[in-house]
């Protein structure tokens, strides 16, 4: 069965190390967008196994987009890994509670991220 993979990244180069890796993956349909307010709508048009997100993005921060999408049904239980560059004190408690359910630093460790993807989708 196909799996709906939603990125929301602004950089290319992120981009494409994250299509690289998903397209290795059988059986994946990725969709996405690179601006925060787009990135939101195409979710919420589609119908996500997995949505990846940047935090910080133009026009609409990821921390916001988990945030409206856990306030709407479909979406409550739709995993959401967050992949940012924020790894200060606090960052990673305060991306998760706006209920992202994975957290990864860039720059990605390639091995990791595979796992976790593979763990949820599995």
């Amino acid at each position: 069965m196909t799996k709906n993979v939603y990125i929301v990244e602004d950089n290319e180069k992120n981009m494409k190390l994250f299509k690289a890796i998903l397209n290795l993956l059988p059986d994946i349909q990725l969709y996405t967008e690179t601006r925060g307010d787009l990135g939101l709508e195409l979710i919420k048009s589609g119908d996500p196994d997995l949505i990846i997100l940047d935090i910080q993005l133009p026009e609409m921060s990821g921390i916001d987009i988990a945030k409206e999408l856990r306030k709407i049904d479909k979406f409550q239980e739709v995993p959401i890994i967050a992949v940012t560059s924020f790894a200060m004190r606090g960052d990673k408690e305060r991306i998760l509670n706006a209920g992202v359910n994975e957290y990864i630093a860039k720059p990605i460790k390639v091995q990791e991220f595979r796992k976790v993807v593979k763990k949820i989708l599995d």
